[in-house]
């Protein structure tokens, strides 16, 4: 009798993932903010149940143009309920330089928010609520993204997404409509870039001060 096949070692892996990328401008909620962004971000994600975990996700941003620089930290409760999946958290926008690069302060701000996500076939819908506390006001986003695989290693990720302003912007409305195509490239097991283009179109809300935007860039993710 054949001795039995050698059980596969299962690879360990710390459920985090660290992110590097490049905009060619960084673009936020339908608002133009800088031009040529490079930008930094490691995701972790902390298992509290088979259906439960917590993410943290620090992020950094600096414009190669201006002083501009950024850093973003989120953390979200996030729960699979099956049939959908929803993640509640917070999120705290810095900025440590204090300016847009004219000498135009910037405050810090903080936020709570909810988001659902439902996949149908392919496709996946989202819908976000924002409150942010420092502007008194809220922000609402629906967006539907898919990926479609060419080969093994390459897919086709087109996505839209369209916003409102809860007087975020001041005034009630519809903000924008962005629309993208990436294309991630499964470069090893662990490490995906994704060269990407994209528009935004700016809506009643922010038609009178942000132009229409055709834009790029790429980025490089590696999970371990």
């Amino acid at each position: 009798v054949p001795p039995p096949p050698p059980v596969a070692e299962e690879e360990f892996t710390l459920g985090a993932e660290l992110s590097v990328g490049y905009d060619s401008h960084y673009i936020f909620r339908g608002e133009e903010l800088q031009e040529n962004s490079v930008w930094g971000q490691l995701e972790i994600g902390i298992p509290l149940c088979e259906e439960a975990a917590l993410t943290l996700t620090p992020w950094y941003e600096s414009s190669t143009d201006t002083d501009y620089s950024e850093v973003d930290l989120n953390a979200s409760l996030d729960v699979d309920f099956k049939v959908l999946s929803v993640s509640a958290g917070y999120a705290g926008y810095f900025y440590p330089r204090g300016s847009f690069g004219g000498d135009e302060g910037i405050d810090d701000e903080h936020e709570a928010f909810l988001s659902v996500t439902k996949e149908v076939g392919p496709l996946e819908f989202t819908g976000l609520y924002a409150y942010n506390f420092d502007r008194e006001a809220g922000y609402l986003e629906a967006s539907v993204g898919a990926t479609f695989e060419l080969t093994p290693n390459i897919a086709l990720a087109p996505a839209v997404a369209v916003g409102y302003s809860a007087d975020y912007y001041g005034v009630d409305g519809l903000t924008h409509v962005q629309v993208q195509l990436g294309l991630p490239i499964k470069l090893t097991k662990t490490a995906t870039l994704t060269p990407y283009i994209a528009g935004n179109i700016p809506l009643e809300v922010l038609n009178d001060w942000q132009d229409e935007r055709l834009y790029g860039g790429v980025s490089l993710a590696v999970t371990f």
